[in-house]
């Protein structure tokens, strides 16, 4: 149902032409009203939270700037975020007008509340040279009062405002550029920038993405959408209603909105021979496709800084504490009552059992164990219950305990010379790991040379041209212009200064999960680098080579990560560290009855899209079938996988490519989610006065008896023991460089926290999001020993409830 205003006079006119001078002309054209017909045809928004309510809501248009001063109302439709009303106005409107949409919610009690709201320029719109505008509909952002994104609105434009074309030999500008800095339209041989009608907005990603923006980046952006366009350029819309601009000077066209902002000084904006946009960094000879601002200049210098700092912490790291100094060792440790000698007189090494009192050539670890590679087509592996090894002959599909080498069976030994079956220690896997990749391992050496200053561009052409096997042959890193034998160290040092790099902002690859600064996560822009995939692939064959060698790297991922590489299915808990305010949401949709609640959820997930919302079934079917009390764990089960995933599928796909072209996953099968992040970043010493120093407590006081055994307990713990319980509290296994005093938490800062909660026969559970152990107040200290020591060990995810 249309709503129109009474007629009223087209235009107004500035009698000014006795000046006879252009301005006169000017000021007769900026001031010329003409009608036009504005249809409102719908509107798609997200709740604030994901069992809110939909509520009646209706649209409100304003003409501001000149031009129809009446406020014009659409009806009211009742309970939806996704409202459809095609209701059509007649407004008067001049250049310069601007069209203001609000979509507001009904209230019978308290004042209508703002859902979002949006302007358009109509001196911004697509006409043709007739002045005719454009009658497709056009989708516009609408934001919030803070400025945040919350969905989109749909509106098309009908009738005729006039565009005079500049003569041939005039310099003036044209309507839109005399009033908003605006370039004309006069160059009928641009077009949109994709290579079809049905290409994306952006020509450099194929896939869809979730942009997973925060709230401050949703309001710079929607700030940045009402900045005036530089000279030279001029919004436009392609026939499906998508924005893209076009640049006058070099006559090209981009997704992007350019920024009037200037660059920060010593940055300049290029063209590769494809036309994408790049950045050149003249200070310090360097690109990015990322346009630099100085929050990502800030942060790139706090990366570089924190080098030096991060390089001392990481060199202090082990696997397993060792007197013997073996903690290189890329066997591990001896078993216990043995030890490695050398002859004084020949060098040779050789070992001593002290239980026995015997000697021999033979390293204990890998008694009758080749050094030749195992025959083409055999494999050797572990059985699953007793960790036996054998092997596999892939030719005549056979199998046999015996070494298709020596024809004899292999495997660690232990100190009474029997295999090491019976005992599953983090030690025992660290050997049976370290002994499988050792019986893998190719002849010879592969070099790698790099260059300091491009030690991630250098990397990543010397890993990704050789073959993936030849990656597990020993290492031999040179740096150019640096001679030297490696004999370990370089290869040490080559893995840091690697792993840091990866972390360099410019990349974009990966950021830091759940606002701390210890754990990665990949980072769901990471398409902004149109080779991304490639880097990803080239990342999961490094990490496979620092597992195979036994080098640390110096930043690790985050649990659920972990889980992903050991194929264990992702649980609801796991969420807490990643994303806090989702994870309760979905606790309290677990927690309560929401058939009482009347929520109205679907098996859908709403999520933002470059810039649109678009919903995503959970299962077939999904935006038909309603959660209720009976299939809401299926929904949240389906809800974490679809959380984990979202926007980061090809990233994951390509790591784990990279990484199995190295050795296969099922090589880690031994440990679990956090010994692998103890195998892969080692741990170091921790400091237990300095932990107590920095330890707030609820519910106790320092002095209190639970308390007091608690750090006793501590005490007592070897260094691997203290790394797990730091795991289990804090969901990492590393102290911040500064120690426990820079401790973070998913809100900032955050001391590490012991809390009485509970009964005494209850566990002790952790909060990894706030660094909080719960220790329930038991009453001795073998309880209290027996209780920690039990959550530490069998805990599953990040808590123990």
């Amino acid at each position: 149902m249309a709503r129109n205003e009474s007629p009223s006079s087209t235009s107004t006119t500035a009698n000014s032409a006795a000046n006879g001078t252009s301005n006169g002309v000017s000021a007769n054209r900026s001031t010329k009203m003409y009608k036009i017909d504005v249809t409102i045809h719908g509107a798609k928004w997200t709740q604030s939270g994901l069992f809110s309510k939909p509520a009646d809501s209706y649209a409100e248009l304003t003409i501001e700037g000149g031009g129809s001063h009446s406020i014009k109302k659409t009806a009211t439709k009742k309970k939806s975020n996704s409202p459809e009303w095609e209701e059509t106005f007649n407004v008067s409107v001049s250049e310069q007008s601007i069209l203001s949409l609000r979509i507001l919610n009904k209230s019978k009690l308290f004042d209508d509340t703002l859902v979002g709201a949006t302007k358009m320029k109509m001196s911004s719109t697509a006409r043709n040279d007739n002045g005719e505008l454009t009658p497709d509909a056009v989708t516009l952002s609408i934001s919030s009062k803070e400025g945040t994104k919350v969905g989109t609105a749909r509106i098309s434009l009908r009738g005729s405002m006039e565009r005079k074309r500049r003569s041939a030999g005039s310099s003036g500008r044209s309507d839109s550029a005399e009033h908003f800095g605006e370039a004309s339209t006069s160059s009928s041989t641009l077009v949109p920038p994709a290579d079809s009608a049905n290409a994306p907005r952006r020509p450099t990603s194929k896939t869809t993405r979730d942009t997973m923006m925060t709230s401050q980046q949703q309001a710079a952006a929607a700030a940045a959408a009402e900045e005036p366009l530089p000279d030279g350029w001029e919004l436009r819309f392609d026939q499906y209603g998508r924005k893209y601009y076009v640049d006058h000077t070099t006559k090209s066209t981009t997704w992007e909105r350019p920024s009037s902002q200037p660059l920060p000084q010593g940055w300049e904006m290029r063209r590769d021979p494809r036309g994408r946009v790049y950045y050149v960094d003249h200070n310090t000879r360097t690109t990015t496709w990322q346009r630099p601002t100085e929050d990502m200049i800030n942060a790139h210098e706090r990366w570089q800084n924190n080098r030096p700092e991060a390089q001392a912490s990481w060199e202090q790291r082990f696997l397993i504490q060792n007197n013997s100094g073996m903690t290189d060792d890329p066997l591990g440790p001896l078993p216990e009552g043995w030890e490695k000698r050398s002859d004084p007189n020949t060098a040779r090494v050789y070992f001593v059992n002290h239980v026995n009192r015997t000697t021999q050539w033979e390293d204990p670890r890998t008694q009758g164990v080749s050094d030749d590679p195992l025959p083409e087509g055999w494999e050797m592996r572990f059985t699953e219950q007793q960790g036996v090894p054998f092997f596999i002959d892939h030719i005549n599909k056979t199998t046999t305990y015996n070494d298709p080498r020596t024809g004899k069976p292999v495997g660690p030994l232990g100190v009474l010379s029997h295999n090491m079956t019976f005992e599953r220690t983090f030690r025992w896997k660290i050997a049976q790991f370290r002994y499988l990749c050792l019986s893998n391992s190719v002849p010879n050496h592969v070099k790698i040379t790099v260059s300091r200053n491009a030690v991630f561009e250098d990397s990543f052409q010397e890993i990704m041209r050789k073959n993936p096997v030849d990656l597990r042959r020993r290492l031999y890193i040179q740096f150019k212009g640096e001679e030297g034998l490696d004999y370990g160290g370089v290869a040490r040092e080559w893995f840091f200064l690697l792993s840091h790099e990866v972390l360099n902002p410019m990349y974009c690859l990966f950021m830091y999960a759940g606002g701390n600064n210890y754990s990665l996560q990949i980072n769901p822009a990471s398409f902004i680098n149109p080779d991304h995939l490639k880097y990803f692939e080239y990342i999961g064959r490094f990490i496979a080579m620092a597992l195979f060698h036994g080098k640390f790297i110096f930043s690790g991922f985050t649990m659920p990560f972990y889980k992903k590489m050991l194929n264990k299915k992702l649980v609801l808990k796991d969420l807490e560290s990643v994303d806090t305010e989702f994870y309760n949401s979905v606790v309290w949709i677990r927690d309560n009855d929401i058939d009482e609640c009347q929520m109205e959820l679907y098996f859908v997930a709403d999520y933002e899209l470059l810039g649109e919302i678009k919903s995503h079934e959970l299962k077939e079917g999904g935006k038909d079938i309603p959660v209720n009390e009976t299939n809401k764990l299926e929904y949240i089960e389906l809800l974490v996988e679809w959380r984990f995933n979202r926007g980061v599928e090809e990233q994951l796909k390509a790591f784990f490519n990279g990484f199995k072209s190295v050795f296969p996953l099922e090589w880690l099968q031994y440990f679990d989610e956090r010994e692998l992040e103890l195998l892969l970043c080692g741990m170091q010493d921790i400091d237990v006065n300095d932990w107590q120093r920095h330890t707030v407590y609820r519910h106790y006081a320092p002095g209190s008896k639970q308390v007091m055994w608690f750090w006793q307990w501590v005490r007592a713990l070897d260094q691997e023991k203290r790394a797990r319980l730091l795991q289990f509290v804090t969901g990492t296994c590393r102290v911040p460089v500064g120690g426990f005093a820079e401790l973070i938490g998913s809100t900032g800062p955050q001391l590490f926290c012991i809390e009485r909660v509970g009964k005494e026969n209850w566990l002790p559970r952790s909060h990894t999001c706030f660094n909080r152990l719960d220790l329930p107040p038991y009453r001795s200290y073998e309880q209290l020993v027996e209780k920690l020591s039990l959550a530490i060990e069998m805990t599953e995810g990040f808590g123990n409830e």
